[in-house]
């Protein structure tokens, strides 16, 4: 009998250190993000982008995108959905808000122009 609690204090000390371990295991690489393309009634090519924060205990917040070339011209639905940072090449999610843990975020966006080289 004297052995089962220190049994169970080993069992429980070793379940909160391997959930502590896999709480702050959340990458960046969590984030997946996903596009489509589909016509709207005008003809135009909308995309379609869903963001998917897959890490199942953590917040992740002040999202980077790689955003080369994406210009604040592009017509994007909600419009707050996605900022260029000024640099070029990053763009924020929702001016950094947190994208808690299993959520989805939802946009889309219209190319409005572009530079055709052949």
């Amino acid at each position: 009998m004297e052995i089962k609690p220190a049994v169970i204090l080993v069992a429980c000390l070793l379940f909160g250190i391997s959930n502590r371990g896999s709480a702050a295991g959340c990458r960046t690489s969590d984030i997946f993000v996903t596009t489509e393309a589909y016509p709207d009634p005008g003809g135009r090519l909308v995309q379609y982008v869903t963001l998917v924060n897959n890490c199942a205990r953590c917040t992740q917040k002040n999202v980077k995108l790689a955003c080369p070339g994406f210009s604040s011209s592009i017509e994007v639905y909600p419009d707050t959905a996605i900022k260029p940072d000024g640099d070029g090449k990053l763009c924020t999610l929702y001016a950094g808000r947190p994208v808690g843990p299993k959520e989805n975020v939802f946009f889309n966006y219209v190319p409005v122009s572009s530079t055709i080289v052949c």
